[in-house]
């Protein structure tokens, strides 16, 4: 990931906009810009986005402009709300502004200050690793509260910027392998369902699983491919489906990458008595090399005693990108 200057102050090289004298200011990252580092415990500065001048001239391109961004931590709430995120507003304590003479810090945001000659200017954060909650997607939101005598690309006047940390284990993985449900043979790995002649979806095999850091040891699974959100989904018959309430979690040994627990991100039990357990008789139960290998169960719930195991998985997860 490059990481900018606080400030470009070179003569403007950009193509002008040739939109009849009317210029634009932009966020260039907007709406939203999320970024991901591996754990560090020193202070990094991180460009969290770049605040841009779209000229329509020469002369506008020369002429010195102000551009106010207020910040809006509520923002942060309803954007959470509206697509079921759960970013944490970024506290203050966690980073200091990269010094640079031509932003401004104001009570309630930045001034942007453009001199003859300047498009793009980034804000830089220094952010102090050893204080970050590797639990959380720290989150600012700012809006373009005064233009300065431009335009305001429509759209691109507010962004929210996210900066998170990922244990060595968080990515994009493709799984195969074998599910057994002791109370239905019809409920099978979910692959067998994105495979067969029954799939309409358009969502090819093999299943896609996310694992999004929670901790610097362990990682909760997501599905980002199929129904979207916390699920592990599963084939039903000629069809799809998936077990209410439980969706696995993995904790692992930092020295071995041996996997050391399996839980339910709802709970272990949740409401309905669900819980993951890490199934013993897995002969590997480890992550190496971009693969893990994983026998898990899903104990409890219904058709089958508290304690019962009613669902096991014996898996390989194949790393394939970062997220």
């Amino acid at each position: 990931m490059a990481l900018f200057s606080a400030c470009r102050k070179d003569s403007y090289v950009g193509t002008e906009t040739g939109e009849s004298g009317k210029s634009f200011v932009r966020i260039t990252e907007a709406p939203v810009y999320s970024q991901f580092f591996a754990p560090f415990l020193t202070v990094k500065a991180v460009t969290m986005f770049s605040v841009r001048r779209d000229a329509a001239s020469t002369t506008e391109q020369n002429t010195p402009r102000s551009v106010v961004l207020t910040a809006i931590p509520n923002y942060i709430t309803t954007y959470n709300t509206k697509n079921g995120t759960s970013y944490s507003v970024m506290p203050s304590t966690l980073y200091t502004v990269q010094a640079d003479p031509s932003i401004v810090a104001t009570s309630t945001g930045f001034t942007f200050n453009f001199a003859a000659g300047d498009f793009a200017k980034n804000l830089v954060f220094k952010i102090d690793g050893s204080q970050v909650d590797l639990s959380k997607q720290y989150a600012v939101a700012y809006t373009i509260s005064d233009p300065g005598g431009l335009t305001k690309k429509a759209g691109l006047d507010t962004v929210v910027a996210t900066v998170a940390i990922k244990n060595k284990y968080d990515g994009v993985y493709t799984t195969s392998g074998t599910m057994v449900d002791i109370t239905n043979t019809t409920l099978q790995e979910f692959n067998v369902f994105l495979a067969s002649t029954n799939n309409t979806t358009g969502v090819p095999a093999p299943q896609e699983i996310e694992l999004r850091t929670t901790s610097a040891n362990t990682c909760d699974v997501y599905d980002n491919y199929f129904f979207g959100g916390y699920y592990y989904p599963i084939a039903s018959g000629t069809s799809y489906s998936q077990y209410g309430s439980f969706c696995p979690t993995l904790t692992f040994d930092l020295a071995t990458d041996k996997i050391t627990a399996v839980g339910n991100h709802y709970g272990n039990p949740a409401s309905n008595g669900r819980y993951g357990k890490l199934d013993p008789t897995g002969t590997v139960n480890a992550y190496e090399s971009g693969k893990i290998t994983i026998k898990f169960n899903m104990v409890g719930g219904s058709g089958v005693t508290a304690n019962q195991v009613r669902t096991t998985w014996d898996e390989v997860w194949k790393f394939k990108k970062s997220r």
